[in-house]
């Protein structure tokens, strides 16, 4: 695959957030997304300390990510629960 970081957004980045607010009730656990032209995806941090830094991952990349995510966290409330 080509190079994700020299690849231009395509729209804006979407946040996906998990509940987190700041002192202002305002929501700040955002991880933002947003596709890449030419295939791929730009991940953020909404927080002001994560401004302008990105990760950037094919689509087998992210899938391969969030497959594993989801099944730790499965496997983690089995073991708690």
């Amino acid at each position: 695959m080509s190079d994700l970081y020299a690849r231009e957004v395509s729209g804006q980045l979407a946040a996906l957030c998990g509940g987190g607010t700041d002192n202002d009730g305002s929501m700040e656990s955002c991880i933002t997304l947003a596709e890449l032209r030419g295939g791929g995806y730009a991940l953020g941090d909404s927080k002001p300390e994560g401004a302008g830094r990105e990760l950037r991952m094919s689509a087998a990349e992210i899938t391969a990510f969030a497959r594993s995510w989801l099944a730790r966290t499965a496997t983690a409330e089995v073991a708690t629960g």
